[in-house]
């Protein structure tokens, strides 16, 4: 990176991709976001 700014926006965009768009096969192939968001831990107070 050649600033701080520009490893920010990279940064940001790589951990999207990651947690929304990237499949994981030890998810069955889907992203972890969604996965995650219909845990019961997620979800619990």
């Amino acid at each position: 990176f050649t600033t701080l700014q520009e490893a920010k926006v990279l940064t940001a965009w790589w951990r999207r991709q990651y947690n929304h768009v990237r499949p994981h096969s030890a998810l069955g192939y889907r992203s972890p976001a969604p996965v995650v968001i219909k845990s019961p831990i997620a979800t619990a107070s």
